[in-house]
């Protein structure tokens, strides 16, 4: 209640300078638990009643966080622009063909997808699939082929790697001061109460969480998680465009070690 009073006397005293017209109210909750309704908001002479999702730099953002809404909106935007693409496959070579699917599949799947991470399974698939379909489009190749070899063959990692080398840059911006305060924070290195081997490893301090559905998908959490699994030699780097061709071939050998 003193966060809703709170919001209320912000609004009643900045309402001159908000677009009544594209304003939108979001009350990121828990799916776990119950709250109290969220009330409208007064700007100026409008009431806005909350959304179930919003629209904030490209990213639709839902109440629970389950991204949900933006997974489906990227893959419909995604799969337009694949039909597009395809109408005039036969006209492309190869090199221009993948130029396409770069400036128009591969930035959607890329933008903003380190908050994709610790999503559900099928949420994920959804993703792959569409880069799955990028690649037989390249490649000229039938649904019935297995994309698997065709995705390493075209060098791409799949998308959980993606995401994982998003948030891995990331860590590495901020670790060496290269990313906004805000992201620098978050992180702290690891110090061991004692004096252990791993003490000049550069690893970084994973924060106990309580939730895994939210608290496991942090930033604090999951960057540090991901940066003490990387070998020594690639943690060590200081160069980012060295430790970024490290990075993607470690992940690269990693997604495709099976094969």
């Amino acid at each position: 209640e003193c966060c809703l009073r709170e919001v209320r006397d912000w609004m009643t005293n900045n309402y001159l300078v908000l677009n009544d017209n594209k304003m939108e109210v979001l009350h990121l909750s828990s799916r776990f638990r119950q709250y109290r309704e969220f009330p409208p908001i007064t700007s100026g002479n409008d009431q806005v009643p909350p959304s179930n999702s919003v629209r904030d730099l490209g990213v639709v953002l839902d109440k629970h966080l389950n991204m949900q809404v933006h997974v489906n909106k990227l893959c419909r935007n995604a799969s337009l622009a694949l039909r597009k693409i395809g109408s005039i496959r036969p006209y492309l070579d190869k090199s221009s063909t993948e130029i396409l699917v770069h400036a128009f599949v591969s930035s959607l799947l890329d933008n903003c997808n380190s908050l994709l991470v610790g999503l559900p399974e099928k949420q994920v698939t959804k993703l792959q699939r569409i880069q799955n379909s990028a690649a037989r489009l390249v490649s000229k190749s039938s649904r019935k082929e297995h994309t698997t070899p065709i995705l390493q063959e075209l060098h791409w990692l799949p998308v959980k790697f993606r995401i994982r080398f998003k948030i891995l840059i990331h860590v590495f911006n901020a670790i060496h001061g290269l990313a906004p305060s805000y992201l620098s924070d978050l992180l702290s290195i690891y110090t061991p109460a004692r004096s252990l081997r791993s003490s000049n490893q550069q690893l970084l301090h994973v924060p106990p969480q309580k939730t895994k559905h939210y608290g496991e998908r942090s930033f604090s959490f999951i960057g540090p998680t991901f940066w003490n699994l990387l070998p020594f030699e690639i943690r060590s780097q200081c160069n980012a465009n060295i430790f970024k061709e490290q990075l993607k071939t470690y992940l690269f050998k990693e997604a495709y070690v099976w094969l």
